[in-house]
């Protein structure tokens, strides 16, 4: 590589560090709301999922068919039966909505004081 494809390689690389630091510096995205979506969705399907899987395992027990499960959730389901795979699903999907949705308080917070 000669020094002047040394220069212009290098020359690019830092544009690409300069550009990609403009865009998180004047970023769009500065959106307050952004953490919540993902969160709410996740949230939603978790708990679809719990919902799911309990009407999934009441067909089950009320078949003569064998069913595989995960460990961790047939060791669920051997201590609290289908209502506790049911649960376990909705606690988590309403754990990380209620996360996403503290994170979007505290950047809604910081935005009032203009500090994001």
């Amino acid at each position: 590589m000669t020094n002047n494809q040394h220069e212009e390689s290098h020359a690019v690389s830092s544009h690409i560090l300069v550009g990609d630091d403009l865009m998180y510096r004047k970023r769009s995205d500065r959106n307050p709301y952004r953490p919540l979506w993902p969160a709410l969705l996740f949230a939603a399907f978790m708990i679809g999922t719990g919902i799911y899987i309990y009407y999934d395992l009441a067909t089950w027990e009320n078949s003569t068919e064998e069913m595989e499960l995960n460990v961790i959730l047939w060791w669920i389901y051997d201590i609290a039966g289908k209502e506790g795979v049911a649960i376990l699903f909705g606690l988590f999907g309403a754990f990380v909505g209620y996360m996403g949705i503290k994170n979007t308080q505290s950047l809604l917070r910081l935005k009032a004081q203009n500090k994001y």
